[in-house]
């Protein structure tokens, strides 16, 4: 499994420095309702020849257009696109928020990581979980007490179902 899933990460049509791209023009056409090159590259603190080379690739790709007036517009494949991530986005960063009580700007950092690395059905599947484990339903309700009263110690890599050569546990508490 190893062997091939890592070549998926090449598979991905867009890198994550584009998303990052297509996310700031996403903000600025909200804040300013128009997007120009100048205008990422001061967004993004990153030089205006790195903004063109990445738009160009962008609009080969068929996510943005150019208007004669210069302005970056999304097509109907981009719009999709960032539906896509920012729910994919929103959804991390309520299950690193709610499930695993880290605080919104470290939720946040850590979804913006993986937002576009998920498949639909995972994110579909992670939304149906917070669904339930965000619901009043009785079940879910004991879930999250019990989840919050749990306290995990292993410190037994040989038969730990989850550690193959350190407690990860162990290592990742003396980091922190």
């Amino acid at each position: 499994m190893l062997k091939s899933t890592w070549k998926q990460f090449d598979e991905v049509e867009l890198t994550h420095s584009s998303v990052h791209h297509l996310m700031a023009m996403h903000e600025l056409l909200k804040q300013n309702g128009y997007v120009r090159g100048v205008d990422i590259a001061k967004y993004l603190k990153i030089s205006r020849s790195s903004v063109s080379i990445t738009i160009h690739k962008l609009i080969k790709k068929g996510y943005i257009k150019e208007d004669e007036n210069k302005f970056y517009h999304f097509t109907d494949k981009g719009k999709a696109l960032i539906n896509d991530v920012l729910s994919k986005r929103r959804i991390i960063t309520l299950f690193f928020e709610k499930v695993l009580n880290l605080s919104s700007e470290k939720a946040e950092a850590e979804a913006c990581k993986i937002e576009h690395l998920l498949e639909e059905v995972t994110g579909q599947r992670l939304m149906s979980f917070l669904g339930f484990y965000l619901s009043n339903a009785e079940e879910a309700q004991q879930c999250r007490k019990a989840f919050q009263e749990f306290s995990y110690a292993c410190g037994q890599v040989e038969s730990c179902d989850v550690c193959e050569l350190d407690c990860y546990f162990a290592g990742s508490q003396e980091k922190h």
